[in-house]
């Protein structure tokens, strides 16, 4: 059986990793990254010349995870993190609506303001980031130019992942993060049933904006010492504090369908 051919941005990332990982029988995945790190085939997807290339090889389906995710790290570099975040998805949405190639684009929790929970697909998004920003300006860009293109919104990526960055839940339980806010909270999303849900969503023609994350919202504080227990850890270590100025506080997360809610 000849597997579909699929291109994967960011395939060094936590997300484009596991999806190399945990796909790989049922994908025939031409991964590729910035880095080229990790056998992955090197892109800069800020160069109009390596766009063009790298478009012009055929595939089945695109799946776009490559973003500068971290919010202070949009804020040291705006323009790079409006390029890539949001340009490239539209260039790619272009791409795709013109081949009719399925497409699938990943968003973020943070484009809600977290002020009037719980969040749906129709929920108004009023980001209070400027990586919120980036990534709900590329939902439109995509969803204007491709109407017929997958756009996964999720939260806090949780799992063993082997990546050259690591998940929220690996940070707690190696202590390489002790502060956990106590009034902020999120769906802590399990990333190996994020990316092994994603067949299935093409298989069911899911298209447009839809929500796929842990079923249930918790605050950042008890989901760190509910992981440290049921490790076998000693949580008394964390150390509970507020989230600073401008950080949505209550996101919790309701998608139409618990069909593509996943158990935290």
């Amino acid at each position: 059986m000849n597997l579909p051919r699929v291109l994967l941005t960011g395939a060094t990332g936590r997300l484009g990793s596991t999806i190399r990982e945990d796909l790989s029988e049922r994908w025939n995945i031409s991964p590729v990254s910035g880095s080229g790190l990790m056998g992955t085939e090197a892109f800069d997807l800020l160069s109009l010349k390596d766009m063009e290339q790298l478009l012009k090889q055929d595939f089945d389906l695109i799946v776009n995870t490559a973003a500068i995710s971290e919010p202070s790290k949009c804020l040291l570099d705006p323009v790079k993190s409006w390029r890539l975040n949001t340009l490239w998805p539209r260039r790619l949405a272009i791409h795709c609506s013109a081949q009719s190639i399925p497409m699938i684009h990943f968003s973020t929790d943070l484009v809600y303001s977290g002020g009037i929970p719980p969040y749906t697909e129709s929920s108004p998004a009023v980001p209070a980031s400027l990586y919120g920003w980036t990534k709900l300006i590329a939902d439109r860009f995509v969803l204007n130019r491709y109407p017929e293109a997958l756009i996964v919104r999720t939260s806090v990526l949780c799992g063993e992942v082997n990546s050259t960055r690591t998940t929220f839940s690996q940070d707690i339980l190696a202590g390489r993060v002790r502060n956990v806010y106590v009034d902020c909270w999120r769906n802590h999303t399990p990333i190996h049933g994020l990316a092994g849900i994603l067949p299935d969503l093409l298989e069911r023609s899911f298209s447009g904006i839809q929500i796929v994350a842990g079923k249930y919202a918790q605050s950042r504080s008890a989901y760190a010492e509910e992981l440290l227990r049921n490790a076998g850890k000693d949580p008394s270590g964390l150390i509970l504090t507020y989230a600073p100025p401008h950080t949505p506080s209550k996101l919790h997360l309701r998608g139409r369908t618990t069909l593509l809610q996943l158990n935290g």
